[in-house]
């Protein structure tokens, strides 16, 4: 009588273990999909405020990187709810387990962890050093452990507190730590100092550091000046009208010399010689010369300019080093 109940019973029983079984391999599965969607909310949010940022320094409208931010946000909201969903279906009751505390120790750990390595960076800086030598990966996950120690602090008496730390750290935890190792890079790279990232294997301890080089500056290329003396001479030869020899004697605004030659009388008596075409071979490479002269002049200056930047530039962007006036 009671064995098809307990037979019941006991495929109820197994059934319910497969289910539970399946749900874990889905639930693992969605975790690593929401884990993805999490690195990916927060690496597009974090490329959307490093874009709005050199938006804002060179004038340019900040839609591309508003869009970057808005999606980096929406894949965030999205991996949340994803991680949200799971954890309510592996624990329907909806208790949230122990929460740990997070003491001064950790603050400053992880505040140390994240500034240090910028503050290292920034002393050689201003100490002229080249390269500069870096640890960005301690920057990366010193913004990661202190985002995560403010979300647990502020949010660790919520009711999905582990979603909601999950979500503050890669919206804050991962802009705070990659802008955090990138900007200082950037801004010593563009005051013309190279960037060493020291890495290594952890397993095999190979070397791999990563040199950032500086920014090129290289000099403008020369822009195409038209050689004003020389087109003032051809000008004056294309605005030149044949005269008549005979009439212009006849009206004394020239004479003929004794060796047949022609003269210019001025109209205060004196005399001028008429021009040759060797007169005229002359005045074009006096001509040529002129510009060859203003355009080696030109180019100096452009070259002290482009010297006079590239001193500042090299010299600049320091707190408590100033350049030297020119």
């Amino acid at each position: 009588m009671f064995a098809p109940v307990a037979h019941a019973l006991g495929t109820t029983a197994l059934r319910a273990r497969v289910e539970d079984h399946d749900f874990l391999l889905r639930g693992g599965v969605m975790g690593v999909v929401y884990l993805l969607l999490y690195i990916a909310g927060g690496g597009l949010l974090t490329l959307g405020v490093s874009h709005f940022l050199d938006d804002v320094m060179t004038g340019e409208p900040p839609w591309s990187a508003g869009r970057l931010v808005v999606i980096g946000a929406l894949l965030i909201g999205f991996a949340g709810g994803l991680h949200a969903f799971v954890a309510r279906r592996r624990d329907p009751e909806g208790a949230p387990a122990a929460w740990p505390q997070i003491g001064a120790r950790s603050f400053a750990l992880a505040g140390a962890l994240w500034a240090v390595p910028i503050l290292v960076g920034w002393v050689q800086f201003e100490r002229f050093a080249d390269p500069i030598w870096m640890m960005p990966h301690a920057t990366v996950l010193g913004g990661l452990f202190l985002a995560y120690c403010v979300c647990s602090r502020l949010m660790g008496g919520w009711r999905m507190r582990g979603v909601a730390v999950t979500m503050g750290v890669a919206s804050l935890g991962l802009p705070l730590g990659l802008l955090g190792a990138a900007l200082p890079i950037r801004h010593f790279n563009h005051h013309l100092s190279d960037v060493v990232s020291v890495l290594r294997n952890p397993v095999t301890r190979e070397d791999r550091r990563v040199t950032s080089r500086r920014d090129d500056m290289a000099m403008a290329p020369a822009p195409l000046d038209s050689p004003e003396h020389l087109l003032a001479l051809v000008t004056a030869l294309g605005e030149a009208r044949p005269i008549d020899v005979e009439a212009e004697i006849a009206a004394g605004r020239m004479r003929m010399l004794e060796d047949g030659t022609y003269v210019i009388v001025n109209p205060d008596g004196s005399e001028s010689a008429l021009g040759g075409a060797s007169d005229f071979a002359q005045a074009i490479e006096d001509a040529d010369a002129a510009d060859t002269r203003q355009a080696a002049q030109a180019q100096a200056e452009r070259v002290a300019a482009w010297e006079r930047e590239m001193r500042l530039r090299k010299l600049g962007g320091r707190l408590f080093t100033q350049a030297p006036a020119d």
